[in-house]
């Protein structure tokens, strides 16, 4: 029996998945000369160059094993896929879901990913995979890498202290839960820039000299405290590790996350860009010292030594389910000849309420707000609210800034 080998970092997303099932969700739909026979060849191709897409992941290893060699199990049609995937079971099934629903004039694609299989970065190149095999039919040569030897010789040359308590604040931020829990549902719910807003907060952080990802953690650490009465923000930034790869970028449809943590002092009135000040100048010292490294480095040079529980262990201490949680996935682009896409969204896990992740995405040059919960429609609107107050805030300084 075929067995593919897993690494180090897949054990990250193996830890609290009683609280959160380990999954990315890419949605959007296509309008067009969308075809159907062409997209599932574009699948099987995907599957030749990553064949545990077609594979059940097996804990005790940290293996994947083959379970299909054709799309069953992996593509449904004209079911809703939110509630559909919360019978995925990813311990004998697939580690991808595709659902394609045929809409008045379109096709509404949503794609399931185990995060166990791989990260958000990893997602993306599998859009960029689906694209290209869509387009160009085959995916001749093309090869997909999951090793970590590189990120063995990175902390090796980055040494960083693993202090205990990092990865659990004291005063972590937090949302109310509702008294009545009738009516909880599966739900995502998605809230866009648009083009002009993107671009005119763009130019807003280059004037003030911090980083997108500065201005969306400070708008979501601020947003939440209006609701966890708390004097700090406490957050946790996964960062991709490929861009420290020494070489030629290649495709790594894998885990390479690591995280920043940062516990910053924020007075809930303070104006917004004084914490997006205080947030950059936590980040920037984070990234100048390595400090992501200390939340994979025990895992990683024990990985070898220690059995899974033991491991998991780390896992918990150092990459923990944060109940608040943020992640940014960044710039997202692909595209299917002769489609239109649109209605785009990246998610990562539904978070039962009040558990809560935004997630930031940019596609078609908009920047998108996102998450996907288990909750009631009041939990849901707290969501909402949350999301209309980072839009608020960074619309807000970009009409300050720009």
């Amino acid at each position: 029996m075929t067995v593919y080998q897993g690494e180090a970092l897949n054990i990250l997303h193996t830890i609290g998945m009683d609280k959160l099932y380990p999954i990315v969700r890419v949605h959007f739909t296509v309008q067009g000369q969308f075809d159907r026979q062409r997209f599932e060849r574009a699948l099987m191709e995907c599957g030749q160059v990553v064949p545990e897409l077609f594979c059940k992941y097996v804990l005790k290893d940290n293996s994947f094993v083959p379970v299909t060699d054709d799309l069953h199990g992996v593509l449904f049609t004209d079911v809703d896929p939110d509630e559909d995937s919360a019978s995925w079971d990813l311990f004998t099934e697939p580690q991808l879901r595709v659902y394609l629903n045929q809409e008045t004039a379109q096709t509404a694609v949503t794609i399931f990913l185990s995060h166990i299989l791989t990260d958000g970065a990893g997602a993306k190149q599998f859009l960029g995979l689906l694209a290209r095999a869509y387009n160009d039919g085959q995916l001749t040569g093309v090869k997909n890498h999951q090793d970590i030897k590189w990120l063995h010789h990175l902390i090796a040359a980055h040494p960083v202290t693993v202090k205990k308590g990092t990865d659990h604040p004291a005063r972590p931020l937090s949302m109310p839960r509702v008294a009545d829990q009738q009516g909880q549902r599966r739900r995502t719910v998605s809230l866009s820039l648009s083009q002009d807003e993107t671009a005119a907060l763009i130019t807003a952080s280059h004037n003030r000299v911090v980083t997108l990802n500065d201005l969306f953690m400070a708008a979501f650490g601020q947003a939440v405290q209006r609701f966890s009465a708390t004097d700090r923000i406490a957050l946790a930034c996964p960062t991709d590790m490929r861009k420290f790869i020494p070489g030629e970028p290649v495709v790594r449809i894998a885990n390479h996350t690591s995280r920043y943590n940062i516990d910053v002092p924020s007075d809930p009135a303070a104006p917004f860009e004084q914490v997006v000040q205080t947030v950059h100048r936590a980040m920037s010292a984070n990234k100048k010292a390595f400090q992501c490294l200390a939340s994979v480095k025990t895992l990683v040079d024990n990985y070898e030594r220690y059995p899974l529980a033991k491991l998991q262990q780390i896992c918990e201490d150092n990459y923990h389910v944060r109940t608040i949680s943020y992640t940014n996935f960044g710039i997202v682009a692909f595209h299917f000849e002769g489609c239109q896409i649109t209605a785009f969204d990246m998610l990562g896990s539904y978070r039962q309420a009040p558990m809560f992740q935004v997630a930031v995405s940019t596609y078609n040059s908009q920047i998108i707000f996102a998450y996907a919960m288990i909750g009631t429609d009041e939990e849901a609107r707290l969501g909402k609210t949350v999301l209309l107050t980072m839009r608020d805030l960074l619309t807000n300084y970009a009409l300050k800034f720009a």
